[in-house]
């Protein structure tokens, strides 16, 4: 267990560097680390069940795990559902965070930290 835990300690670095960025006003580089908290801590419960995880970086794919892995897929659908545009910016943050001049405003960022906290408290209860 202890050699899975770095993912989760990972997670909430990147949560909490995202948070720190969000206060400078560097939106771009905040938006990248909420997707990487996103992607790490599903990853982390994922392995926690089935001690792997899939080699991507879409939260979408790892949402859809999550919820095969624990009998939640109509939760996961409806969130998917629900939150669909902002599960697309924190993904395109990923990439165009590190690769294209792309920008993000304070509110689709605030918007995403909120997003991922409501996903780690739902990872915390199943």
């Amino acid at each position: 267990m202890a050699k899975v835990d770095f993912l989760r300690k990972r997670a909430e670095s990147f949560f909490n560097n995202a948070k720190d960025l969000i206060k400078k006003r560097e939106y771009p580089l905040a938006a990248f680390n909420l997707d990487q908290a996103a992607q790490l801590i599903l990853k982390y419960y994922l392995f926690l069940k089935i001690r792997r995880y899939p080699k991507t970086h879409s939260l979408k794919e790892l949402l859809t795990k999550i919820g095969q892995i624990y009998g939640r897929e109509k939760e996961i659908e409806k969130m998917k559902e629900k939150d669909i545009n902002l599960i697309s910016d924190l993904e395109q943050a990923y990439f165009t965070s590190r690769y294209l001049p792309a920008e993000f405003t304070q509110t689709q960022v605030e918007n995403m930290k909120n997003w991922v906290e409501k996903l780690i408290l739902f990872l915390k209860k199943i």
